[in-house]
């Protein structure tokens, strides 16, 4: 709300999952095995990443008067985030994610755009300042040209903003399917952190 091997960037969701954890690598056995793909929003290269600082979040971290005023209410996911998404301890993706009033979202990962670096989702709200997002993209074949669709993933996720409407957390789910839709075994869980961007 965010498979591995960093692709010329720096995101995950590509051709294999790499972590520090053992399921981590288990997965990536499983994904090469599989669906030797690299799926839509997402991309990696071995081993733990640092996530970019983005210059533009300065103005959400520092508010100069105190005051932040989102778009509607001041704890609605509604607006644009920059995310993070970690896994086994690692970085798994890194993505600017836009969450509209009317129920849909779109995401842009840090991914060449011929892999596929556009993803979409619907969301609805479940509770107090929490949002359940299901989302969907499509899984490339590395190195084909054009670029050609070899299955699709989802990453469901459960997120909930903080009180003054800055930041959310949350969990995901995220899994690949191959092309006739069933399940290639690939399934990987973990953590969000996004962080509100904001007009100075």
């Amino acid at each position: 709300m965010k498979i591995v091997r960093r692709l010329q960037s720096r995101t995950p969701f590509a051709g294999g999952v790499y972590g520090s954890a053992l399921a981590l690598s288990s997965i990536a056995v499983l994904l090469f095995g599989a669906t030797s793909a690299h799926a839509a929003c997402g991309l990696t290269t071995p081993g733990p990443i640092n996530p970019i600082v983005l210059p533009m979040l300065a103005h959400a971290d520092n508010d100069q008067d105190g005051r932040f005023a989102p778009p509607s209410h001041e704890d609605s996911i509604v607006g644009l985030w920059h995310v993070i998404y970690t896994a086994g301890g690692s970085t798994f993706n890194e993505t600017l994610d836009q969450w509209h009033s009317d129920g849909t979202e779109f995401e842009n990962a840090w991914l060449p755009p011929d892999t596929g670096n556009i993803c979409f989702g619907v969301w609805k709200d479940i509770g107090a300042r929490t949002v359940r997002l299901h989302h969907i993209g499509w899984v490339f074949t590395p190195g084909s040209i054009p670029p050609t669709a070899s299955g699709t993933f989802t990453l469901d996720e459960t997120n909930t903003v903080s009180r003054d409407g800055k930041t959310y957390t949350g969990t995901f789910t995220f899994k690949t399917f191959n092309i006739d839709g069933s399940p290639t075994g690939v399934e990987v869980m973990g953590t969000i952190a996004a962080t509100r961007i904001t007009v100075d």
